[in-house]
C-alpha cells in the first residue's frame, strides 16, 4: 500500500510539473542587536526592521499554469520565537480571459502593483516610526485585506482593479462589505510616468463624542494633562451620557491620487495626497482630513545615491478634548544617502524628523538618525553593522501594539509618553534572500 501511494505521488507530481510551473523563493532580514539603550536601561535583542518578532526563515511558494491562466501564491514564516505561521498573503487566481484577472484570499499591500513605495535609510535597519507613513506606501496605499479582487487590463496602459473585503463567515451585511471596496487604477504615460487614484472604504458608526453639555460652563482645560476635564461639582460618571440621543456619525472612506515620475534619468519622483471622508459631526482627532506626501531620489553617480521624503497631514477638526484643533496637524521629512565604498561594500545615512504639533507651544518633536555599513556576501546575502539613534521619547521598531523593540518613551500599553529619552542601538542586519 505504501509504494502504491509513493507511485501515486510520484505520477502526480509528474503530471504538475507537466502542465505548471511552481516556484520557491524566499526574502529575509533578521536585527539583532548586542546592545542598545531604551534611554534608562541597557538591553540587548533581536528583532525585524518592522517588529514583529525575529523571522529566521520563511518559504514563499507561487505556482503558474503553463499558459499562464491559472496559479495561485502563498507564503509560510517561521520566526524564531513563535514558530511556524501564516504568511503575508495566500491566494489563488484565474483569467478568464487575458485581460482580466481574478483573485480570491488574503492580499499583501503590493498584490495589484500600484501601491506607492519609496523605501531608503533606516527602513532597512531598525525603523524608528518618527514619520506619518510608511516607507511601504507612501503615496499610495495598497491592498491589504482578505477577499475577492478582479484587475483589467482593458489597454496597454491602464490597470484597473476592485477589491472586496470578504471573510470566511457571513456575519457582515453586503451593505457594510460594499461599502468598505477598494477601487482604482494606474495609467502609464509613455516616456513620462504613471498616474493613479483610488478610493479606500472605511464605513464605520460611531456615536459622536460631541458632548450634551456646555464646554465652557462644565468643562475647563487642565495644562499639565494637556486635556479638558470637569469642573468641580460636575461629576465624572456623566461622562457616560456623553452621545446620548446623538446621531450615529460614520467615516466612510478617503480618496487617494498619485503621480510617479520617471521621465528624467536618474531621476525618480513620487508624490501623492489622500483626502478623508466623514460627517460634518464626526469627531475623531485622529482621522484623516487631507494629507500630502512626497519622496525623490537621484542617482548622482554610479556609486552616490541621493534621498528625500516629507509629508503634512492633518486630521478631523473636530477632536472633543483638545484646546485647538491645529494640534493635531503634523509633518515630517527626511533624507538619505548611499555611497558605494567598494565593490560589495555600502554605506549608508539618513535622518529623519517628525512634528506632531506644529505652530503649538508643547510640540512633539522627534529626532532619529542612522549611519550603517552594509557588505554583500555571495550573490545572495549580506551583513551590516550601524548605529541608530533616536530622540524625544521616539523608540526603535514599535509597530501598533508590538512588543519588539527598543521601547524608549513608552508605557506598556504602547501609548507614547511625556518622556524625553534618547535611545540608540547598534544593530546588525542579516539579510539573504533566493
Amino acid at each position: 500500500m505504501k509504494k502504491t501511494l509513493i507511485a501515486v505521488a510520484a505520477a502526480a507530481a509528474l503530471t504538475t510539473s507537466a502542465f505548471a510551473e511552481i516556484t520557491f523563493g524566499a526574502w529575509l532580514r533578521a536585527i539583532p542587536t548586542p546592545i542598545a539603550s531604551t534611554g534608562e536601561d541597557t538591553v540587548a535583542g533581536a528583532t525585524n526592521s518592522w517588529g514583529w518578532g525575529c523571522r529566521t526563515a520563511r518559504l514563499d511558494v507561487n505556482a503558474v499554469s503553463e499558459d499562464g491562466k491559472a496559479g495561485y501564491s502563498m507564503g509560510i514564516f517561521n520566526d524564531m520565537n513563535d514558530g511556524l505561521g501564516a504568511g503575508d498573503h495566500a491566494l489563488l487566481w484565474v483569467k478568464p480571459i487575458d485581460q482580466v484577472k481574478v483573485s480570491v484570499g488574503k492580499f499583501d499591500s503590493p498584490d495589484n502593483g500600484l501601491r506607492g513605495d519609496f523605501c531608503y535609510g533606516s527602513w532597512n535597519w531598525l525603523r524608528p516610526y518618527n514619520w506619518i507613513y510608511d516607507g511601504e506606501g507612501l503615496t499610495f496605499d495598497g491592498v491589504s485585506k482578505n477577499g475577492l479582487m478582479v484587475e483589467a487590463d482593458p489597454v496597454d496602459a491602464l490597470h484597473v482593479f476592485v477589491a472586496v473585503p470578504l471573510e470566511n463567515t457571513y456575519e457582515k451585511t453586503a451593505e457594510t462589505v460594499y461599502r468598505n471596496i477598494q477601487a482604482g487604477f494606474g495609467y502609464s504615460i509613455a516616456g513620462i510616468g504613471k498616474i493613479k487614484a483610488q478610493f479606500v472604504g472605511d464605513y464605520s458608526q460611531k456615536n459622536s463624542v460631541k458632548t450634551n453639555y456646555n464646554e465652557e460652563e462644565d468643562f475647563e482645560w487642565d495644562a499639565e494633562k494637556g486635556t479638558h476635564k470637569f469642573k468641580e461639582g460636575v461629576e465624572d460618571r456623566e461622562r457616560a451620557k456623553v452621545g446620548a440621543g446623538k446621531k450615529d456619525d460614520a467615516t466612510t472612506g478617503k480618496f487617494g491620487v498619485a503621480f510617479d515620475l520617471t521621465a528624467v534619468e536618474n531621476l525618480y519622483v513620487t508624490v501623492g495626497a489622500r483626502f478623508g471622508i466623514a460627517d460634518k459631526d464626526y469627531c475623531d482627532a485622529d482621522y484623516l482630513k487631507m494629507s500630502f506626501a512626497a519622496g525623490a531620489s537621484y542617482q548622482v553617480a554610479d556609486n552616490l545615491k541621493v534621498s528625500a521624503s516629507g509629508t503634512f497631514y492633518k486630521s478631523q477638526e473636530k477632536a472633543f478634548g483638545k484646546k485647538d484643533d491645529k494640534k493635531d496637524n503634523k509633518f515630517d521629512f527626511g533624507a538619505g544617502v548611499d555611497f558605494t565604498v567598494a565593490d560589495g561594500l555600502t554605506a549608508t545615512a539618513d535622518v529623519r524628523f517628525l512634528n506632531t504639533g506644529y505652530g503649538k507651544d508643547g510640540d512633539d518633536n522627534s529626532i532619529s538618525f542612522l549611519v550603517g555599513l552594509n557588505k554583500s556576501v555571495s550573490s545572495n546575502g549580506s551583513i551590516g553593522v550601524g548605529f541608530q539613534g533616536a530622540t524625544n521619547g521616539n523608540g526603535l521598531v514599535r509597530k501598533g501594539g508590538s512588543s519588539s523593540g527598543i521601547k524608549a518613551g513608552w508605557n506598556e500599553d504602547g501609548k507614547a509618553t511625556d518622556g524625553d529619552q534618547f535611545c540608540w542601538a547598534i544593530p546588525v542586519s542579516v539579510s539573504v534572500w533566493f
